[in-house]
């Protein structure tokens, strides 16, 4: 009789995309209490300003991840080159965002920014949290 291992609480056996999962609802519930703070606080415009700061953060960290999740799959060998073009046309297409599309006049800046500081740090730490606990060896 062989004994089996038994699978520790909150242990990721998804790799990538289970780290992506976890990091996704972590940063989706950090930027809807932002956004409901906000809106007790100050109204509609800075619920919607929260929404919008933390989603932006929200949508291009996905969208980073999900590319790096889809190319473990498929070419590993190409993972840290796309990845850190990936993080990289992140930054920029958010600079692009900040400083291209004209700032609606509703726009709470302070929601805004404050939601999307808390989306990246919430982003960050269940992501360094989930590969922590990642079962399977990703390196």
């Amino acid at each position: 009789m062989t004994a089996r291992r038994r699978r520790a609480p909150r242990e990721n056996t998804r790799g990538w995309w289970g780290i992506l999962l976890v990091s996704v609802a972590a940063t989706a519930a950090a930027v809807a209490v932002c956004a409901l703070v906000s809106g007790l606080m100050h109204g509609g415009a800075a619920a919607a300003s929260a929404g919008l700061g933390g989603g932006l953060v929200l949508l291009l960290s996905a969208v980073t991840l999900a590319l790096i999740a889809w190319l473990w799959d498929r070419q590993r060998e190409m993972v840290m080159v796309l990845s850190i073009g990936a993080f990289v046309l992140k930054i920029v297409l958010y600079g692009l965002a900040l400083t291209v599309v004209p700032r609606p006049p509703w726009l709470d800046e302070l929601a805004a920014g404050v939601a999307a500081l808390v989306a990246i740090v919430v982003w960050q730490a269940a992501e360094v949290l989930v590969f922590a606990r990642t079962r399977r060896s990703i390196y």
